[in-house]
């Protein structure tokens, strides 16, 4: 019997899913970061006024849900839905990190256009399609903590 190497089968197909992958990803992403050495600026009320960010990539990608059950969390008398999304990058796209905010330009789903979401964990792996990342819903100007 001869040995088969398997990893060599499965860099083809995951080469072949690669191509697969990226021609899903039709949105338009703007990854924008925060300069971490900037003082913060405040508005007539005192609130902290966010800067726009350095970006740090521009370009093809796809919003996706993981998880089709949202949990309800609830913190005292509040409570809300909570749903795991993903934003997908092409293979290649190393400049986006945890903390990082993802802003939809452009979609085939008008409903994504101007969403808001901040990078929460990298989720690398070895044999993969994707750069795929957790993300979380930036609600009107406020950004949850990524961690």
């Amino acid at each position: 019997m001869v040995p088969v190497d398997f990893s060599v089968a499965i860099s083809e197909a995951i080469e072949r899913g690669r191509i697969h992958a990226e021609s899903l990803m039709t949105d338009t992403l703007r990854v924008t970061r925060a300069d971490p050495d900037a003082e913060p600026t405040h508005d007539e009320w005192g609130n902290i006024v966010s800067s726009p960010g350095t970006v740090v990539y521009e370009g093809r990608g796809k919003f996706q849900h993981r998880d089709p059950y949202p949990s309800t969390p609830d913190a005292g008398e509040a409570r809300w839905t909570q749903g795991v999304r993903m934003a997908h990058f092409p293979i290649g796209t190393t400049s986006v990190q945890s903390g990082d905010i993802v802003e939809c330009l452009a979609s085939r789903n008008e409903r994504l256009v101007g969403l808001k979401v901040r990078v929460r964990i990298d989720g690398d792996k070895t044999w993969t399609t994707a750069v795929r990342f957790n993300v979380v819903e930036v609600v009107q100007g406020v950004v949850p903590d990524a961690g």
